[in-house]
């Protein structure tokens, strides 16, 4: 299987809070409201909501562009600007996924937009990581649980998931 990131990924990513714009844009046009109000809706709306889901997926696009990862039975195959590497699956220690506390209880009901947003490290027995966002697919847990039954697997919460650089 082959992972890598799309124009149709981002759009599919950002898909909940596009409809939550255009919903509250449509509202906010159908009433008619004078400027002044809409700036006092949208300024807290803009805060809470767009700012911290467009933060969370440019931090994953930054870590994740460039990368393509061809997951195999036994192993995977990072590609990176022209040059690939190989892991095998026996040199894995631990998957560990870090996600929000809706998507960890696996609920389908979100309060933000950034909650939706996870992502998948691979650490290696040599202390060497794979880190893979779902900006590659949405379902990369399932995916990686699926290819690579034997490795434990470690879930842990964060409110704000985002990728920390090295």
């Amino acid at each position: 299987m082959k992972l890598q990131l799309t124009f149709l990924k981002h759009i599919k990513a950002l898909s909940i809070l596009l409809i939550i714009v255009i919903i509250s844009s449509s509202i906010l046009f159908y009433l008619r409201l004078n400027i002044r109000s809409i700036i006092y809706v949208f300024i807290p709306f803009t805060i809470v909501l767009i700012l911290p889901t467009i933060y969370i997926h440019l931090n994953y696009y930054n870590i994740g562009k460039g990368h393509i990862y061809e997951l195999k039975e036994d192993g995977i195959t990072v590609t990176e600007n022209e040059k690939f590497v190989t892991y095998s699956k026996e040199n894995f220690k631990t998957l560990e996924f870090y996600m929000s506390g809706t998507r960890f209880a696996g609920l389908a009901l979100r309060n933000f937009p950034f909650e939706d947003y996870y992502y998948a490290k691979i650490i290696m027995n040599n202390e060497q990581e794979i880190i893979i966002s779902c900006l590659f697919s949405k379902n990369i847990d399932q995916i990686l649980t699926s290819f690579y039954k034997e490795v434990p697997v470690i879930k842990i919460k964060d409110f704000y998931p985002t990728i920390q650089d090295k």
